[in-house]
C-alpha cells in the first residue's frame, strides 16, 4: 500500500527510513481538522484519571521550564501569560476510542510497538525545549503552524541540562528547520534531536512507537526463568589453569560467564516470545484502575451464544494491550501482562481476539468452534477485555 503522498509504499518506507532519517510528509492528512478542541483537551487535563502535563518556559514562580502534572484546574489556566506554555496529554487515543481509526493508518508497524497518541497544545512560542526521544515518532500537525528544527544523526550520549525536571539538551545544533501547517506530518526516529516551537496558537498529535529495553528483557526473562525452574546451571571452569594472583578475575572467567549466560537464554528460547508478549502487553499503571472498571464476573459459553443471540455485540477495550503469537505447536494470546495459550486450531482465531475492534455473533459463530478460543474469550471478558454493547 502506499505510504501517503510520498510516492513510497509502506515496506519502501520501512526500508529507507524506519529507524533510519526522518522524512517530512507534507498534506499527509489533506484539509486535516482536529477532532478534539483545545478546550476539550484542556478539560482531559483536569481529569484525574488522565495523565497530563502543563510545561512553562518561563514559571510562575521564577524558575525557568516549570513542569506541573495533572490533574490540572481551572485556576491553573487562568493564570496563564498568553505565550510560552504548552499542554501535553497522554493516551488520547484511549479516552477517546473515535481517534482510533487515525491510529489504524499506521497498523503496517505491529500493534505491539505503538505507545500512544499524545496531544499537545501550544501558544505562541509554546515547546518542551530541543531534546531527544529513545522512540520512533509521527508528529502530524493538527492545528496551528509549528517550527520543526532537528538534527541529521542520531545522539546516543545527550548532554542535558542540570537541575530540570524535563531532558532538554544543553547544546543543540539544527540542521533542518521545517514549518508544519495542518496536515503535515514528520517523522521522526530515535534518538534524533529535535525542537518544536508554536509559531502561533496550535495543536500537535505525537503518536509514539515505544521499544523495550535490554534490561527491560532481560528483568522481564529472569522472572520466566524462575517461573519454569531454568537457569539453575552453575558457573563452571573445568579448564581452570593455576593463577598468579588469586583474587584476579581473569579474561578466561569472564569469557566462561558469557557463555553460561548465552546457554541459559538459549535455553529459554521456546518462552522468549512469551516473555516479550507478556511486557509489551502491560497495562500502564495510570491506567489499569480505568481499565479494570470493565471486569465482570465469568461468564459461561451459553450466556455468550445467549447476549449474541439478542443482537449484542462485544467491544474490544481499549485501554488494554493484546499480542499474539504462534508456532508449530499452537499459539498464545497475551492482555494485560497475561498469556492464554490455544492449540493449533486456535490460532486462526487469535488476531480476533487481539485486533479487532469489535466481535459479532458471527464471530463468535467461527470462534466457538474452538473450545478452547470461546473459553478464553470468557476469561478475556471476566478481566475486562472486552465487554457488551
Amino acid at each position: 500500500m502506499k505510504f501517503f503522498n510520498t510516492g513510497l509504499n509502506q515496506q519502501q518506507f520501512l526500508q529507507k527510513y524506519w529507524q533510519k532519517k526522518p522524512l517530512l510528509i507534507r498534506q499527509a492528512f489533506p484539509e486535516f481538522e482536529s477532532p478534539i478542541s483545545a478546550e476539550e483537551l484542556a478539560g482531559l487535563a483536569c481529569e484525574p484519571e488522565i495523565e497530563s502535563r502543563l510545561i512553562e518556559e518561563y514559571g510562575h514562580d521564577g524558575s525557568a521550564w516549570q513542569v506541573s502534572t495533572g490533574p490540572l484546574t481551572d485556576s491553573d489556566f487562568a493564570r496563564l501569560p498568553e505565550t510560552h506554555w504548552t499542554l501535553l496529554v497522554q493516551d488520547v487515543d484511549k479516552h477517546l476510542p473515535e481517534l482510533q481509526a487515525l491510529l489504524d493508518i499506521f497498523n503496517f508497524i505491529p500493534d505491539w510497538r505503538r505507545d500512544d497518541l499524545m496531544i499537545s497544545y501550544a501558544t505562541e512560542s509554546g515547546s518542551v525545549g530541543p531534546h531527544t526521544d529513545a522512540y520512533d515518532v509521527f508528529l502530524l500537525q493538527a492545528m496551528g503552524t509549528r517550527r520543526w528544527q532537528f538534527g541529521d544523526q542520531p545522539i546516543h550520549e545527550a548532554k542535558l541540562i542540570d537541575g530540570l525536571e524535563l531532558q532538554i539538551l544543553s547544546e543543540f545544533t539544527p540542521d533542518q528547520s521545517w514549518d508544519l501547517l495542518p496536515g503535515d506530518m514528520l517523522y521522526l526516529p530515535p534518538h534524533f534531536a529535535h525542537h518544536g516551537v508554536a509559531v502561533n496558537d496550535c495543536m500537535t498529535y505525537s503518536i509514539g512507537f515505544r521499544a523495550p529495553s535490554a534490561v527491560d528483557m532481560l528483568d522481564a526473562l529472569v522472572n520466566t526463568l524462575l517461573e519454569h525452574g531454568l537457569g539453575k546451571s552453575r558457573y563452571q571452569d573445568p579448564d581452570l589453569v593455576l593463577n598468579q594472583h588469586g583474587a584476579e578475575i581473569d579474561i578466561q572467567a569472564v569469557a566462561r560467564l558469557k557463555h553460561m549466560l548465552h546457554l541459559t537464554i538459549d535455553q529459554a528460547e521456546p518462552q522468549l516470545a512469551t516473555v516479550l508478549g507478556r511486557f509489551v502487553t502491560e497495562t500502564k499503571p495510570g491506567l489499569a484502575t480505568i481499565a479494570a472498571e470493565a471486569s465482570t464476573d465469568l461468564p459461561d459459553i451459553d450466556e455468550l451464544t445467549s447476549r449474541f443471540d439478542t443482537g449484542e455485540v462485544l467491544q474490544r477495550n481499549t485501554y488494554y494491550r493484546f499480542a499474539w503469537t504462534s508456532n508449530d505447536k499452537g499459539g498464545e494470546l497475551f492482555m494485560a501482562g497475561e498469556s492464554y495459550a490455544v492449540g493449533l486450531e486456535g490460532v486462526r482465531n487469535l488476531p480476533l481476539m487481539s485486533e479487532t475492534n469489535s466481535l459479532s455473533i458471527t464471530d463468535w459463530q467461527n470462534l466457538r468452534h474452538d473450545a478452547v478460543s470461546a473459553n478464553i474469550l470468557c476469561q478475556l471478558i471476566a478481566e475486562g477485555g472486552w465487554f457488551w454493547q
